[in-house]
């Protein structure tokens, strides 16, 4: 019986004398001496215990020491074992053939017992080192050609890999394909879960997807990939994998793997007691017509992911020609906003919005609007989107809130209490110091809290209800007044919408018919003026162009109008005039 953390030592002789003799000098505390007394016991030995160090006679019966030699270094486990070979001290042909059957030392008989321990000792203290040196070499390789998350090839690997495919495609002359994969709004389980879930579910991701490749496949995650003998998940750090299919007949087998992988994100990830739901967005790109080397492959597939998120996301792109002139438009853009936000070209417009009651403006939405020092204007729908994605909202946020808040304190100077509507995007609602920073612009502005409102839409405050409430009740003991915008748009749940500190609802301009709608259109206004004065909130409904819109409007608790019946947004300017009018005329059919 072996003893446990013991080094083991395989002595093989068909002299017995011989084998009592070495075990007797090598046998310690911490090593384990093993017997074979010819050359087939050697081997199951060696099999079963797989020694540090094998001493073989090269005279044995059944096999000879050469022949146990060469067998284990063909073997798996026997490539670096040290292997010494017990010969007669003239017989020089044995050692030569020792040596080249891979023997690591010779000894010679008759054997020098103090010797031979030593020897051994400093043996095998030099494979050690050796294997040590191995397992380093390793480490180092993992570290460098594996993502630590999920032990996936990286992207190092992927590209140095899809050098070798693709010169055989071409060789061959067949297409290949390449699947870049982002995961849709991953950034939000992030913020709202931790990162330690976030981790968790890229390791069931890798899982689901390498699951669902063919073993022709090779799968990388945007910093991995896999071989073509072997299927293999990868990453390019974060939310980004790749997966790289070859020998393809037509497009059509790419469009199936990505149709698998999307089906496969249909069922929920099952974070211990959460179940979160993710989807893909996936990029295409073929070989060769798509690039004919490596990087202009990647670098089209991702670009074909990116106009899939454009496009909803959870969906998948084939790459075309013009989607790089686009993308460089967006580049470019993304770089023009950059400067914009430095060189106070963006700028709030202000659209007021008008008391049912007196015909006053008592309020204005801040709207903000980008106009290029060079000239014309570029409309929110072009840079808000690409601010969102790229993080630079939070700074846009900020721009807006302080400017808002400066102009709002300005009017009431002049003689005009007028509140500030100022939009909030989900980006910075999610920031952890948002509330401080609204804090630290209503105190440099001066602006008394009851006239800023904070406008957030219904899909963001019920994105986490529970965890939102908290946030909405910390903004709103600064004082300032919350509202609903869009509403009607999204999916509040009656029973958070009590529980939710509002003030206001904002009735989308999409609801806004008139006395001559459908009935249907009609009843739906009536139901959210009738919900916000059971609720006892106030009121705004935007998108007002006609009078006879209003006509459909009761008499509610702080009813609002807002639209180009009275006013489109305008520079900050244009609205000190119209503070002192009274639009009442327009309120006759109410």
């Amino acid at each position: 019986m072996s003893i446990e953390g013991k080094v083991k030592i395989l002595v093989s002789d068909d002299d017995l004398t011989a084998r009592i003799l070495m075990k007797e000098t090598l046998a310690s505390d911490s090593i384990e001496v093993l017997e074979a007394e010819n050359g087939e016991r050697a081997i199951e030995q060696f099999e079963q215990h797989n020694p540090a160090l094998l001493l073989l006679d090269v005279s044995m019966p059944k096999m000879n020491g050469f022949e146990v030699c060469d067998y284990i270094r063909k073997h798996k486990n026997g490539k670096h074992i040290p292997i010494i070979m017990v010969t007669g001290s003239d017989d020089i042909d044995s050692i030569h053939k020792s040596y080249a059957v891979g023997a690591t030392d010779f000894i010679a008989k008759p054997i020098k017992w103090p010797i031979l321990g030593e020897r051994v000792k400093y043996i095998l203290r030099a494979s050690q080192a050796f294997a040590d040196l191995v397992t380093q070499q390793q480490e180092l390789h993992q570290l460098a050609f594996y993502d630590s998350l999920t032990g996936l090839p990286n992207r190092q690997y992927l590209m140095q890999d899809l050098k070798r495919f693709l010169a055989m495609a071409k060789r061959n002359d067949y297409q290949a394909a390449m699947l870049f994969i982002d995961l849709d709004r991953f950034k939000r389980i992030n913020d709202t879960m931790g990162h330690s879930y976030g981790d968790k579910l890229l390791r069931k991701v890798a899982h689901r997807l390498q699951a669902n490749l063919r073993d022709s496949d090779t799968f990388a995650r945007v910093s991995t990939e896999q071989t073509i003998e072997a299927p293999q998940l990868s990453s390019f750090g974060g939310d980004e994998f790749t997966i790289f299919l070859s020998r393809l007949n037509d497009p059509n087998e790419a469009m199936l793997v990505a149709e698998r992988v999307i089906r496969s994100f249909s069922t929920p990830f099952q974070l211990e007691q959460y179940e979160v739901v993710v989807t893909p967005s996936i990029g295409i790109s073929m070989f060769p017509n798509d690039g004919e080397d490596a990087e202009m492959l990647l670098k089209n597939a991702d670009t074909a992911m990116y106009f899939a998120k454009q496009s909803g996301r959870c969906c998948y792109k084939f790459y075309q020609d013009s989607m790089n002139s686009k993308a460089a438009a967006r580049l470019q853009l993304e770089q023009d906003l950059r400067q914009a936000l430095k060189s106070n070209e963006i700028v709030p417009f202000y659209q007021p919005q008008v008391c049912a009651k007196s015909g006053r403006i008592v309020g204005v939405e801040a709207l903000v609007r980008w106009l290029p020092l060079k000239g014309g204007i570029i409309p929110p729908d072009e840079f808000i989107p690409i601010a969102e994605e790229t993080g630079l909202i939070n700074e846009l946020g900020r721009l807006v809130l302080e400017q808002g808040c400066y102009q709002a304190k300005q009017w009431l100077d002049s003689g005009h209490s007028v509140r500030m509507a100022i939009n909030v995007s989900a980006h910075q609602f999610r920031q952890h110091d948002f509330t401080q920073t609204v804090a630290q612009v209503l105190e440099q502005s001066q602006l008394p809290p009851s006239l800023l409102e904070l406008e957030l839409t219904e899909s963001v405050i019920m994105s986490d209800a529970e965890e939102n409430i908290a946030r909405l009740v910390e903004l709103k003991s600064l004082g300032v007044s919350l509202a609903v915008d869009d509403f009607g748009t999204g999916y509040s749940s009656l029973s958070y919408l009590k529980r939710f500190p509002i003030d206001i609802l904002k009735i989308d301009r999409s609801f806004m018919c008139d006395v001559n709608s459908a009935p249907d259109d009609v009843a739906i206004v009536e139901a959210i003026l009738a919900l916000a004065e059971s609720l006892k909130l106030g009121v705004i409904a935007e998108g007002i162009e006609y009078t006879s819109q209003i006509a459909i409007l009761k008499s509610s608790n702080e009813l609002l109008l807002q639209g180009y019946l009275f006013s489109r947004p305008v520079a900050a300017e244009y609205i000190g005039p119209l503070l002192s009018q009274n639009f009442t005329h327009l309120m006759a059919e109410l």
